[in-house]
Formats: structure tokens, C-alpha cells, sequence
């Protein structure tokens, strides 16, 4: 069953293009930098995204009624200061408020505008530097989990309006565990920045996760981890025409509007923890608190997660000033078929099953820069996207695939990633009927069974 989105998207786009034209005729500024001693510096960058997303579904008493959203998505300082040429240290912190949206799920939540935790700032990142050679640099403390390609794409330059919900690590509800990771990672360049590779021993699986859901007001708690391992983290790229990025480059971008001239990139990796997660789990009573269900472990037998991916990256520029932008990836994230017997509800919903979970599947990005600019300096970027995913076990489906696809515009104001606007139409449709909404215990508010929904978002991103 599907309801009509609100028209209001229309009038968000006509107002970014607006505003675009405004900020077109102001300078770009740079983040400051102190600097200290004779080779030391610490510059500050601002980061800031917000959206408003129109769907089909969300409210209403039953859940089925069409919904509009205003959401500030992240909210971010950047603090990266260096000693010398080799050590120093970077953090960030970051906040949102009043989400709605499950990011990484379907369906959207309570608001969390009378909450507590609403827009509370929090650590993303936080890291040591070591820049010890071209060839070995070090990251040691919480940072990115260099599996994916899309992991490692920086989330203020997407190709579209967010980088896929299906390409994160299982261990975790937040940024600070599915895309992040306490641990050490080492990378470098060779054969003149064109191959590239990191290394990482990450905490991988840690304790239990609670997993809230607000259409029952409960909290699902996992089972434990079986044991203390580490999770082992590989990837290698090689840049066929010109490199992407230098020795001390730390990730992607989705869309580099030309500026590095012909890139054809391929890249791989995988990912290792054994004794992940317990095998055999069942649900059980609460732990003595009103609004808890636990997870009971029925024997000691565990299984490995293991995964890989592959991924394909390539931008041509022409005279003109147009710029083709392409990328695909593939990604298998196994966790030898637990889902089929570990049955409590959290870990169904994370850990073997969920959007992080044991999946395996694919997706294509495309974009072109129109040759003619927008006001002095904004660039137009038409994109269109197209995924494909086979889940162990999905919004309380089990064997579940799903396909998305969507169609869209950036608008960077400046003629680079400082200022965009983004307008973004994605349909996403369900092999098998589903409730989405209430999407833990798929109970309570929506008891409407979808074959598919829409959603229109518009975003803007500053960036400095």
C-alpha cells in the first residue's frame, strides 16, 4: 500500500536552488589553523548537514498516512593538529537532532525533540597520528573500519544524498561501532601513490547491544560476545590511471568533480573475527527492569564472521566541463547462516541479521557534471543509483531482498564540496511483503504489510 508523498518537496528544491544562487556570490572560506612551534599547527574544520525527508508512510494512527521531516542530520567539529611532520592527534565530534529516520532500516522512529539525548554532542572520531613514511602511516584509537570503499567515502562528499544503508559492520547501533572502531590501522602507498593498502586489528565484537524500540517502548539486548577476539581488517586498491589520493589520504570521496583528472580505481577487501556470536539464542523474560527482553545463549556453540568486497571506481572529465562519475561495489558479510538459529530479537536485528548482518549484494552509482556552471561557480550533477541485497534476516523477515533505486541532483554552490544541495527521489521494494515502522518486533503501531515505499529528501551540506 503505498500513500502520496507531500508536494512540499518541489518547494524545498525550488528554495535550494534560491539560496544556492546567494551563497554562489560569496567568498569560500577556509577553517582556521593555529600554528605553534616550528612545524606544529592544529586546524579546525565545521561541518554541517541537515534533511528533510517526505515519504508515503509514518503516520497516522495506523502508521500508513504520508510523513515530512526536518532532520539535522550530523553536526560536526573537526580538530586535527600535528607536533611536527610526523605526530599528532584528530578528533571530531558530532550531533544531530530531532531524527526521525532509521538510518540503516526502514521506517521512521518517535521524535526525539522531548528527549534528553536530543542533539547532545558526541566523539566520532578520535585518533593518533603517526606519519612515519610513504609507505606507513598509523591511526591508533577510534576510527574508520577500512573494509568498504563505501565506508571509507567521506559522508560530506557522496555521489548521492548518503552513502548506501547496507555497507556497514555488524557490531553495533551507532556510527561509533558499525562504521568505526577502537583499534590500530596502518596504511600506505607504493608504486607512486597508485597502490594503496590498509591494514587493521580493530575490537571488532564487544559485550552486548541494546536496541530500542518506541512503538512498545522496549529495549532488545543481544547475546554476549562468546570471546574476547579481535576483528582482522584488509584492503588494497590500484589506482590504473591517476592516483586518488596521496600517502596520507585516509579515504574516498564519491565524486571528485573532475578535479583529480581520469581515475580508474579497483579495490578489495575482507574482514575476519572468529567466535563471533553464539549460534543457538533464544528470546527471554525480562532482567528484572519493566521494558527489557534479554537474549538466553542455549549452548557454547559460535560461528566466524568473515567478509569481502569488491569495488570499482572511475571519473573522466572532458574539455567541455562535464565529468562522468561511476562506481559499483559488491559486499558478502557471513556469519555461516546463524540467523536460522539464533532467534531472539536483537540479534536477528544486529549482530547475525539486520541491515549490517549476514547479507551479500551490490549497487551502482552514476553521476555527470553539466558542462555550464549555475550562477559564477555552482556545477549541476544529475545521479541515478540502483541496489540490490539479499539479507539473512530484515525488518523481521528472514531471507529477505531488497531492492532500491533512486534518482537525483547536487547542486555545488561554490563549484566544489564546500556548499551542496542535494534533491534525492529512492523507491524501495521488499521480495516479501513487510511491515515497516515498527520494525524490532513488528508489533504495535503499523500493522500495514508493504511491498514498497517512497521517500523524497532534499539535504544541504557546509562544509570547511
Amino acid at each position: 500500500m503505498r500513500k502520496t508523498y507531500s508536494m512540499a518537496a518541489t518547494g524545498i528544491g525550488m528554495l535550494m536552488m534560491g539560496v544556492g544562487a546567494i551563497l554562489a556570490s560569496q567568498p569560500a572560506v577556509a577553517g582556521p589553523i593555529v600554528e605553534f612551534g616550528d612545524d606544529g599547527y592544529l586546524q579546525i574544520d565545521v561541518k554541517f548537514q541537515g534533511i528533510a525527508d517526505f515519504t508515503d508512510f509514518g503516520s497516522g494512527a495506523d502508521g500508513t498516512e504520508s510523513r515530512s521531516d526536518f532532520d539535522l542530520r550530523r553536526a560536526r567539529l573537526v580538530f586535527t593538529g600535528m607536533i611536527n611532520d610526523t605526530w599528532g592527534a584528530k578528533f571530531q565530534t558530532c550531533a544531530g537532532t530531532s531524527a526521525t529516520r532509521n538510518f540503516g532500516a526502514g521506517g521512521y522512529q518517535l521524535a526525539m525533540s522531548n528527549e534528553k539525548l536530543n542533539s547532545n554532542i558526541r566523539l566520532t572520531d578520535g585518533y593518533l597520528i603517526g606519519l612515519f613514511a610513504d609507505s606507513m602511516n598509523m591511526k591508533l584509537g577510534l576510527s574508520k573500519i577500512p573494509l568498504t570503499r563505501a565506508n571509507l567515502d567521506a559522508c560530506f562528499s557522496p555521489l548521492t544524498h548518503e552513502r548506501s544503508s547496507f555497507v556497514y559492520s555488524p557490531y553495533g547501533t551507532d556510527a561509533t561501532k558499525n562504521s568505526r572502531d577502537m583499534g590500530l590501522v596502518l596504511s600506505g602507498n607504493f608504486m607512486d601513490d597508485h597502490l594503496k593498502y590498509f591494514a587493521a586489528i580493530m575490537e571488532g565484537r564487544e559485550g552486548e547491544v541494546r536496541f530500542y524500540n518506541p512503538f512498545n517502548n522496549m529495549e532488545f539486548i543481544t547475546s554476549p560476545e562468546p570471546s574476547n577476539s579481535f576483528e582482522y581488517v584488509g584492503r588494497l586498491h590500484y589506482a590504473i590511471l591517476n592516483p586518488e589520493g596521496g600517502p596520507t589520504a585516509m579515504g574516498y570521496k564519491g565524486t571528485y568533480l573532475g578535479k583529480k583528472g581520469t581515475l580508474l580505481t579497483i579495490g578489495g577487501g575482507f574482514a575476519y573475527e572468529a567466535d563471533a556470536a553464539y549460534k543457538n539464542t533464544t528470546p527471554a523474560g525480562d532482567m528484572g527492569t519493566p521494558g527489557f527482553l534479554t537474549t538466553k545463549v542455549l549452548n557454547n556453540e559460535t560461528v566466524d564472521y568473515t567478509a569481502y568486497t569488491a569495488d570499482i571506481f572511475y571519473e573522466q572529465p572532458f574539455d567541455n566541463g562535464g565529468v562522468i562519475t561511476a562506481t559499483a561495489l559488491y559486499l558478502n558479510s557471513d556469519f555461516e547462516d546463524a540467523y536460522k538459529t539464533a532467534t531472539s530479537v536483537a540479534d536477528q536485528n544486529s549482530i547475525v541479521g539486520g541491515g549490517n548482518g549476514q547479507k551479500d549484494g551490490w549497487y551502482v552509482k552514476a553521476g555527470y557534471v553539466l558542462p555550464f556552471t549555475v550562477g559564477e561557480k555552482g556545477l549541476l550533477q544529475p545521479f541515478v543509483r540502483y541496489e540490490d541485497w539479499n539479507l539473512a534476516s530484515y525488518l523481521g523477515v528472514q531471507d529477505q531482498g531488497v531492492q532500491q533505486w533512486g534518482i537525483g541532483i547536487n547542486y555545488f554552490v561554490l563549484g566544489d564540496q564546500k556548499v551542496r544541495f542535494t534533491m534525492e527521489y529512492y523507491n524501495t521494494e521488499f521480495d516479501k511483503s513487510t511491515k515497516i515502522g515498527d520494525y524490532l518486533q513488528m508489533t504495535g503501531a503499523n500493522t500495514e504489510m508493504y511491498d514498497s515505499y517512497d521517500v523524497v529528501t532534499a539535504m544541504f551540506m557546509v562544509s570547511f
